[in-house]
This record gives C-alpha cells, structure tokens and sequence, in this order.
C-alpha cells in the first residue's frame, strides 16, 4: 500500500504530459508544407495511379509480343437415358455397361507472327503515354508546390498584419490611459478621449477582420497540404526573410533573366509542355495502330487435345496439333478507314492542346514579368513610404507633448504609419509571391 501514492503520482504526470503533447499546436516550415503536399494532395496521388496504370498499359503491350497459353477442363455427367454401350474390338460387338462420365482437356498456345504493325504502334503508344504521364506527374508537382509557396505567402502577410495590428492596439491603449490621466488632471477636453476610443475600436475590428483572414489562409494552406482544414497548425515565419534589400531584387533579375530568355526556357524544360510533346507522338502511333486493319495477320498455333470416358488413355485418346493460320481483310465495311480518320482526328487535336499550351505559357510568363515589375516598384516605394510615415508619426507624438499638436494631428499619423506598415509587408510578400509565379511560368520552380 506504500507505493499507492507513488503509482497515482506517475499516472497524474503522465496524463498531464499527454495532454501537454496532445495540446501543443504543431508548427511547420515552409519545407514541411511541401513534404506533407508531396505525400498527401490528392491530385498529386491521382497523377501517381495515372501514372502506375500507364505502366499497366505498357507491360501489356510488350505481352502482345509474347505467346499465349491457355488450359481448359471439362466434365460432364449423363443424368438419364443410361443405356447399355457396345463397344467394337476386331470388328466384334461387345456389350458394357453405360458410360455417364465424360472428360475433356485440351491446352493451347497461340503467337501472332505478324498483325500490321499493330503491336509495334500499340507498344510505342503506350511507351509515349508512360512517359506523359509521369510528366504529368511531375507538372502536378511543381503546379503543387508553387499553390503551396504562394499560400504560404499569404499565411505569413495575414501573420504580420495581425502582429502589426495587435501591436498598434496595445499602443493605442497606453495612449488612452494618458488621455484619461490627462482629463482627470484637467489638461485634456472630454472629446480627446472620445476620439481615442473610437479610434481603438476601429484598430479592434481591423484585428478582428485580420484575424478571420489569417484563419481562412491558415485552412486553406492544410487543404493544399492534404491535411484537415480545422486542425491547429503555426508556420514558421522563418522560412522567408522579412527583409528585401535592393541587392536581392538585382540579383533575383539577373538570375530569372530577360522575358525571351523565360519563354524559350518554359518550351523547353516545363514538364507539361513536354507531356504534350509526348501525347502528340503517342497520336501518331495511334494511327500506325488503325492502318494495321488493311493488314493481313499471320498466327502460328500449337495445341493437345483429350476426351476419355474416364481418367486414363491420355496417351490413346489424346491429340497433339501444330497449325498457321492467315487472315486476310477483304472488306471490313469501311471500319478501318473510320478508325483512321479517328485517329487522325485525335492528333491533329492534340497538336492543337499543345499549340494552346504554348499560348498559355507565353501568357504566364508575360503576366509574371509585369507582375514581377510592379512588386519591385511597391517594395521602392513602400520603404520610402514607410520612413516617411515612422517620421511623421514621431514628430506628431512629440510636438503633442509639448502641446504644439492636437489628438487628431497624432491619429492621422498613426494611421498613416499603420497603413504604410501593412503596406510594406504587403510589398514584401507579394513580391516572393511574383518571384515564385515567375519561376514557375519560366519551368524553374523547385519540386522539392
């Protein structure tokens, strides 16, 4: 009974520090959210079976090359109208007794010589679709990681506004507190309160609308990640610097290069354009495929047969075969010229999706230059904003000390120097942003 305490003791730690576990909010990196994306969005796990059926449909292409073999096995039993059988030996009829049972077996192996090149084009189209398909795969990836980079950006910015917004909050209050102190002491007209509190409640419901703003970005992150929107989470907001200087911009350009530079790079290493290089060819087999109908086919065949009234004689009652067999079309009702007129169609299709493709890809490389242009001109003119406002916002506090400036005079800068914050981690972000949109319209966004 002595060690009753002790036990109680080890089971309130333990349960307090599984509730410590259980309650601690995870926090993730921006590598983390990339990791997770990779194993758990779903489209990404679609693109995968794509990609496995793919490879199902190329193994059975190959196996058309290969001969098939099959075995079958019958039994039959006569149920009624069992009569006495007669059976011949050196021309003598001899009586026996009924034979209901009746066994069949018979093995066979077919190979196609020749069919029109059909398994050729059916082999390289399948060969092609593998290849598009693990493309696609990888397209998935990058158009995933660049939802999750960009997504995370927003996290971070909806992150900083609240900060900022909690912050102006908390100075907004030591600012009332001195109004009040300066009512009571006579120094202060009842109104400069009065517009203190309005202002704080104006800071308070912007907080409020920051806050719901970083929920939603927050639940819509874990969605991208393939996690359950309505789970804690905290990321990291170490992953991106807060801080860009004019030196990271003209290293960030001379690195991204000029548009054309850009364009010629997505056509030629942007998986989804070379997944659509490979449906073009994986077309034109298919039309390879489609003129095998004019085609004779050539099969070779070989075979065992055997059919006994019991389980025995396989050496007298069975039969071995070997055989060729030709087949030639003659007319077939016009269906082999629809099937190529199909498959015709279906390439000159696919040329047309990889000619909008490339449409596409100029277009998004354009918009994420201009896009790119603009963020640079907002983190110029934000920093320059921003000093002007931190100035400003000091000087109205200062003069309102020694009574040369009214409470409205150190609002508006306060307001100004709330809104040039916002704006500065605006600018910030929105230019990592306009950066990951260029690496990914140019075909260099990281899949990691």
């Amino acid at each position: 009974m002595k060690h009753v305490p002790a036990l109680l003791m080890f089971i309130l730690l333990s349960a307090a520090a599984t509730a410590q576990v259980q309650g601690t909010t995870p926090l993730y990196t921006l590598e983390d959210c990339l990791r997770i994306a990779f194993e758990r969005n779903i489209d990404i796990r679609v693109a995968d079976a794509s990609t496995q059926a793919a490879a199902a449909g190329l193994t059975a292409a190959f196996g058309s090359y290969l001969p098939g073999a099959s075995i079958n096995a019958n039994y039959n039993r006569q149920l009624t109208n069992l009569r006495p059988q007669l059976q011949f030996v050196n021309g003598i009829p001899i009586p026996g007794e009924p034979l209901p049972n009746n066994y069949n077996l018979q093995a066979s192996v077919r190979w196609t010589m020749f069919d029109g090149f059909r398994r050729e084009g059916t082999y390289d189209q399948a060969k092609t679709n593998v290849d598009a398909a693990d493309l696609n795969g990888k397209a998935q990836r990058m158009q995933t990681s660049v939802d999750v980079r960009r997504q995370y950006i927003t996290v971070l910015r909806a992150m900083q506004i609240v900060k900022t917004r909690r912050e102006n909050i908390e100075l907004g209050k030591q600012t009332l507190e001195r109004v009040r102190a300066g009512l009571e002491a006579g120094r202060q007209p009842v109104t400069a309160v009065y517009s203190q509190e309005a202002d704080l409640g104006a800071q308070e419901f912007e907080l409020v609308r920051a806050e719901n703003d970083l929920n939603l970005a927050k639940a819509q992150l874990l969605a991208i990640m393939g996690l359950d929107p309505n789970q804690p989470a905290d990321f990291a907001e170490s992953s991106l610097p807060a801080i860009v200087s004019a030196n990271d911009v003209r290293d960030y350009r001379q690195q991204l290069g000029p548009e054309d530079a850009c364009v010629t790079r997505a056509l030629t290493q942007r998986p989804d354009i070379i997944a659509a290089d490979q449906r073009i060819q994986a077309a034109a087999a298919g039309v390879v495929v489609a003129r095998s109908g004019y085609f004779p086919t050539i099969t070779a065949s070989t075979g065992y047969a055997w059919n006994n009234s019991e389980l025995s004689s396989f050496d007298r009652q069975g039969q071995m075969s070997v055989g060729v067999n030709l087949s030639v079309p003659v007319f077939d009702q016009f269906r082999t010229n629809q099937q190529i007129e199909s498959a015709v169609l279906q390439q000159v299709q696919r040329r047309a999706e990889r000619q909008r493709l490339e449409q596409q890809v100029r277009q998004s490389v354009q918009a994420a230059m201009l896009s790119l242009a603009a963020a640079e001109k907002q983190l110029d003119i934000t920093a320059r904003a921003l000093t002007s406002a931190e100035l400003n916002d000091k000087a109205a506090r200062d003069r309102y000390g020694v009574g040369a400036a009214t409470q409205f005079d150190v609002l508006q800068a306060n307001t100004q120097l709330i809104t040039a914050r916002i704006n500065r981690i605006t600018a910030v972000y929105t230019y990592y942003d306009a950066r990951f949109q260029a690496e990914f319209a140019s075909g260099t966004l990281d899949q990691r």
